[in-house]
């Protein structure tokens, strides 16, 4: 049976058999063999599904939120139902069992239909997290506070990745956990912009450093490896974000604070990211590993825009400063192609 690839794994594979048969380690009869084995797809379907059901994700979760941050709006829904919360709270997690149960049992029927089995947990999903809201409007968590309410639902879909090896259910907890992580701090802080004398930023760059961390322990466990590429996406979005962020705003308890200072009082933070962008890109192509590679090359790019923006807009001529970065790109790429034609001698 022939393998299915796209127009760029084809590619790759067309120019993998023709260096093999320069070198001479294939003869000509094995490569068409090889180029044989593999079919070369117009259009990629998959990717294409993977979209779809990604999109309409994402609107299922904004109808979600609008309807679980409506106090009102759940409100209204139980007296036209005339139905307790309570009531709605056990129904609706019932509901969301039952979801989850049919998306294991669809996943056994239909094996091959991974996207849209992923996507049905999403129902189980959607369905918990409306269950925690009704729950919030029960006699018996009249006092709790709000971030009980996330981390219930959280916890519930941290258990569930895991047992129905899900990755797309283990995001929504990852998801959660900074959520969470902002809800309860702000609780904590009593209204105020810091906790423990970390802003905003501050803390979710040390839950993005903590869930990468945690990503590079799942490569050590065989049963939870598979949630490893999905947690490091987490942790480095968290993480490079948070960083970013800080450039701009610093570790200020106050916008009014903040509004007073130059921004050539957060250098620190810059120089910091600056640092670490560049040690991601290293790091990303000695192993080979193209997502932290991808977020030190994106977000470089986005520190260097956001100091053009509040340094030499108005006195460095644009053309000038991208000419500048041109050059320093230049010399680093002319740095890196020696060292490659050095490795290839050897």
């Amino acid at each position: 049976m022939d393998i299915k690839v796209n127009k760029r794994q084809g590619q790759l594979l067309n120019d993998t058999i023709a260096q093999w048969q320069q070198q001479q380690l294939i003869d000509n009869q094995q490569a068409q063999q090889l180029r044989q084995s593999y079919q070369i797809i117009s259009f990629d379907w998959k990717l294409l599904a993977v979209y779809s059901f990604w999109i309409a994700i994402a609107c299922f979760i904004l109808s979600v939120i609008l309807l679980v941050a409506d106090d009102y709006l759940i409100a209204l829904i139980s007296r036209l139902i005339n139905t307790p919360a309570s009531v709605l709270t056990i129904t609706s997690t019932i509901i969301a069992g039952l979801l989850f149960v049919l998306g294991v049992k669809r996943r056994q029927h239909y094996p091959e239909k991974t996207v849209s089995n992923e996507a049905m947990f999403f129902f189980g999903v959607l369905i918990t997290a409306v269950a925690s809201g009704f729950l919030s409007h029960t006699t018996l968590a009249l006092h709790w506070r709000e971030s009980v309410f996330i981390l219930i639902p959280t916890a519930i879909y941290l258990v569930i990745g895991i047992q129905l090896r899900s990755v797309l259910v283990w995001l929504f907890a990852l998801l959660g956990v900074g959520l969470w992580v902002l809800t309860e701090t702000s609780y904590l802080a009593q209204d105020h912009y810091l906790f423990w004398g970390m802003n905003i930023p501050l803390r979710f760059a040390i839950v993005g450093a903590l869930i990468i961390g945690l990503s590079a322990s799942l490569k050590y466990n065989s049963r939870l490896l598979f949630l490893h590429e999905a947690t490091l996406f987490i942790g480095l979005m968290y993480f490079f974000n948070a960083l970013w962020m800080l450039t701009i705003f610093g570790n200020y308890d106050s916008l009014s604070a903040w509004s007073h200072i130059k921004q050539i009082e957060l250098w620190g933070w810059s120089v910091a990211m600056m640092l670490v962008t560049l040690s991601a890109i290293f790091y990303g192509i000695k192993n080979n590993n193209p997502l932290i590679r991808a977020f030190g090359i994106i977000f470089l790019l986005l520190c260097l825009y956001s100091r053009y923006f509040e340094f030499f807009w108005g006195t460095l001529h644009k053309a000038l400063f991208f000419a500048i970065l041109a050059l320093s790109f230049w010399g680093i790429g002319s740095r890196a192609e020696k060292i490659w034609q050095l490795g290839n001698k050897n």
